[in-house]
């Protein structure tokens, strides 16, 4: 009697509350095993709750270019993931490149150790969509219209669409001992990362918020950061389970190096402003090793 007490509580908590248990039919249940709906319920838009988290979204984007709604996705799924690809990391491309900051071509107006153009490391393991599981967890949230929906409500854009792409829709990438993300502006405007595990050690999410400035004065800011100095440096904390919004083409950022046994791993959700867009041929390769 006492547990079916404590459940009916916690059910008129949920409803006061405005979030209401899915129905046993819904396509809402089977997201429910996956994703924390009682405490993100993406599937009320209004609730009271949800208008919270986004109300919470726009704010922390606007002041710092990134919000994390830690716990998103459950533990269970989250091992049941790892357990799906954690036998793919030993045979994954190894994706290892020198870059600018500016992941562009290099500016022969500057010298190769201006800001410009000098050149960070970047190493990691990439495991692509085609060889995820048509079941995992992640597709799942992937392709879910209500987790699109949230994602264009929180960073205020009109609508998203899924990758028109074999390889780029949902990766997973790994960062095993010394490996690491160079310090780098995006060149989208959003990305959509859960975070799955964090390394051993090290692995930490470094970023300076919104400085992005394309004259002297923005390269010696971006000069200094690149020699070590941490000011106006933040690290974003994720644990594992987390949705992470962060818009990266104005902050400069980088995921510092990991150490141990056990890789930092994170899921990338890649969408695009409209339908139909793939990548290109070389930047598969690239990134991938192939082109399909």
């Amino acid at each position: 009697m006492a547990i079916r007490r404590k459940v009916a509580e916690n059910e008129s908590e949920l409803r006061q509350d405005g979030v209401k248990p899915p129905a046993a039919s819904s396509p809402e249940k089977c997201l429910g095993s996956i994703l924390d709906l009682e405490r993100y319920p993406l599937h009320q838009p209004e609730s009271p709750i949800y208008r919270k988290l986004i109300a919470r979204a726009r704010r922390e984007l606007s002041l710092r270019g990134a919000c994390v709604f830690e716990g998103f996705m459950r533990t269970a799924s989250v091992a049941r993931t790892l357990e799906e690809v954690d036998p793919l990391q030993a045979n994954a491309f190894v994706c290892s490149q020198p870059h600018n900051v500016y992941l562009v071509d290099p500016d022969p107006a500057y010298s190769p150790l201006h800001a410009r153009n000098r050149l960070v490391r970047s190493e990691k393991a990439i495991i692509a969509d085609d060889e995820l599981p048509s079941t995992s967890p992640l597709r799942a949230i992937y392709e879910w219209d209500r987790f699109r929906a949230f994602v264009c409500d929180a960073l205020q854009i009109d609508r998203v669409f899924p990758f028109a792409d074999p390889l780029a829709s949902v990766n997973i990438n790994f960062y095993g001992a010394g490996q690491e993300l160079g310090w780098h502006f995006d060149n989208s405007k959003f990305t959509v990362t859960i975070m799955l595990r964090e390394a051993e050690s090290g692995g930490a999410f470094e970023f300076a918020p919104n400085i992005r400035d394309d004259t002297e004065a923005g390269f010696g800011v971006v000069d200094q950061i690149l020699s070590g100095s941490y000011a106006g440096v933040a690290e974003l904390k994720q644990g594992s389970g987390a949705l992470v919004l962060f818009k990266g083409s104005r902050s400069l950022h980088r995921v510092a190096p990991s150490f141990g046994d056990r890789p930092r791993t994170i899921a990338i959700l890649s969408y695009t402003s409209a339908p139909g867009v793939g990548l290109k041929e070389h930047t598969r390769r690239l990134f991938y090793g192939r082109t399909g």
